[in-house]
């Protein structure tokens, strides 16, 4: 049995697989099995996890129909045998020395959870930007309460400890034993959820402040998300769970974070909306059902949070004023719009 098992879940990535499945082969720590998953990708992919399988008896490739990445996820981490687990996104690439810094890392420290320090990358990876997160300053392990009241908690004052499940190491058990939450979640936030309910039970917690994880910034495609709105009140429903349960004495305080999160991302779910094939007044339609929602109406009644939004945006809410909030959304996507298109420009002057 290997000490660390390495899935990669897979779906369309293109040209940047290899790189990635090079960076895991390429390790200083080889005691490792790497599960590829293809999640029904139409690129190439397949072939590419084949060709590096011919090579290397440490892979095993999953093939199977798409249904996300949380499933996709799942079938690796069923399919693992190793008592270490480290997700890597088929677009990133980590450094060489990743798996032996967190493993004997979490050996040395009996940990549940390892983090490294990530590196942000542009175009071909020559333009790297360093995560300058205040969790970051230096190394350090938090013991269960620490990491209660330092670490989960950020998540629900909009400033969290690094939400990705990449750029971790795991105890397999403290994943095979979580889950609960995500299971409400399709598609956004499921890597959040499954973090915070990691945080609340795990014992110890170690942060390295050594960049070993690449994080490639995409291609700044953008695509309507039709769940989005019911992920973002599962969210905040979940949020609120979760104080109620291990932050009875500072409850009300706590909440005002995950009402100011949701108002942020309803314009967020705005936005989405025209990413669609929605016409004007299928729109109109969905904002009228978003504004009629209660957890809405209560994040916009809660006092500690108000004072982060305009009148006239909240006033839109409780009048149910479609015509002002669609007018937002589509400013925020027309500004959008702009910005991608210089991105992708940006992005292939950096390609060499």
């Amino acid at each position: 049995m290997s000490k660390v098992s390495v899935i990669i879940p897979i779906y369309n990535p293109g040209k940047n697989l290899e790189k990635c499945i090079k960076s895991v082969l390429k390790q200083t720590f080889t005691d490792f099995e790497l599960i590829l998953v293809n999640d029904g990708s139409t690129d190439n992919s397949l072939k590419i996890c084949e060709k590096y399988r011919k090579t290397d008896n440490r892979i095993l490739i999953i093939d199977k129909k798409n249904e996300g990445t949380v499933v996709t996820r799942r079938k690796g981490l069923d399919a693992s045998s190793s008592d270490y687990i480290m997700f890597v996104d088929s677009d990133d690439w980590i450094d060489k020395k990743t798996i032996e810094i967190l493993y004997k890392g979490a050996i040395k420290d009996s940990l549940e959870i390892i983090v490294c320090n990530t590196l942000r990358t542009f175009g071909n990876g020559l333009i790297k930007q360093k995560n300058n997160s205040i969790y970051f300053k230096e190394d350090r392990v938090f013991n269960k309460e620490e990491i209660k009241d330092e670490l989960a908690i950020a998540y629900f004052h909009g400033h969290p400890f690094p939400a990705s499940l990449c750029a971790k190491l795991y105890k397999r058990e403290l994943l095979m034993s979580s889950g609960k939450y995500i299971d409400k979640i399709k598609f956004f936030g499921e890597d959040l959820f499954y973090n915070l309910e990691m945080l609340m039970k795990a014992d110890r917690l170690k942060v390295v402040d050594e960049s070993l994880y690449y994080y490639r910034l995409g291609g700044f495609t953008s695509r309507y998300m039709p769940d989005l709105f019911k992920d973002v009140i599962e969210g905040f429903k979940i949020q609120k769970k979760v104080i109620d349960e291990h932050y009875q004495n500072t409850k009300q305080s706590n909440y005002n974070g995950p009402s100011i999160m949701l108002l942020n991302m309803f314009k967020r779910c705005l936005y989405d909306l025209f990413l669609g094939n929605l016409t004007e007044l299928e729109i109109k339609q969905q904002i009228f059902e978003y504004v009629s929602n209660d957890y809405i109406l209560e994040a916009i009644d809660n006092r500690g949070s108000i004072k982060f939004f305009s009148d006239s945006f909240l006033n839109a809410i409780r009048n149910k004023d479609v015509n002002y909030l669609f007018n937002i959304g589509e400013n925020i996507y027309k500004k959008k719009k702009y910005k991608h298109a210089l991105m992708k420009i940006a992005s292939k002057l950096a390609v060499v």
